[in-house]
């Protein structure tokens, strides 16, 4: 295979955990709140909230549409509190801000978090003019990735060509529907999010697997992969 610089012109990252570590704390403040509002909206203790979270983050992409189908949650309302986070605790890494800047192309972000979730990541990790547009849950009419429906009107709303894109992940089964609809697609193995099973059952579908985004970035900016 050709290096990917040669060949790709867009590339798409996914947000938490993807640009920076699983370990600043974030998701798990994210996890809490999530189990929080699930925990008084079904009137139940956080032991069974917890639960339910799982499974429905299991069965539908994200708590929020299992919320949502089952129990008529307001998308807007959930997202409000699950983001009422301390952002201060998310720092910079200076590499890889630079291969990004390094990387030629269009560079896009796809979240099944919202805008200003995003938004307010960007600020802390120094990155708010690095990409061209953010695609978060609200555009994807809250539809989750892995479901391959928004992965067709992302490449419609940013008249994409998937050949000649990349995407980056930290959760292997969203790249399945990346890899069938043409992209070249990247696991970024965060050490986190991902249950064994999925793993082993998206192994076929990722393009290429890395625990360090930045030697990654650089390694493709400098032609070697």
């Amino acid at each position: 295979m050709p290096p990917l610089k040669t060949i790709i012109d867009t590339w798409i990252f996914d947000l938490d955990n993807t640009l920076y570590s699983a370990d600043s704390g974030i998701f798990q403040q994210v996890g809490e709140l999530m189990s929080k509002f699930v925990s008084n909206h079904l009137n139940i203790d956080m032991k069974e909230a917890k639960k339910i979270r799982s499974k429905y983050y299991r069965q539908y992409g994200t708590t929020l549409r299992g919320m949502m189908d089952n129990h008529g949650v307001d998308p807007e309302i959930f997202l409000k509190e699950v983001h009422k986070l301390d952002y201060s605790i998310v720092a910079p890494n200076h590499k890889l801000n630079e291969e990004l800047a390094k990387l030629k192309g269009r560079k896009i972000i796809y979240t099944n978090a919202n805008q200003q979730h995003a938004n307010d990541v960007l600020v802390q990790l120094k990155l708010t003019d690095m990409f061209e547009d953010i695609f978060d849950i609200k555009m994807a009419d809250y539809v989750p990735k892995p479901e391959v429906k928004p992965y067709m009107k992302f490449i419609e709303k940013f008249d994409i060509n998937p050949v000649c894109s990349a995407m980056f992940d930290d959760i292997a089964k969203n790249l399945v529907p990346a890899k069938n609809v043409g992209f070249t697609s990247i696991w970024v193995d965060a050490g986190y999010e991902n249950f064994m099973d999925d793993i082993e059952s998206s192994k076929n579908y990722l393009d290429y697997k890395t625990k360090d985004l930045s030697f990654f970035l650089d390694r493709v900016n400098t032609g070697k992969i």
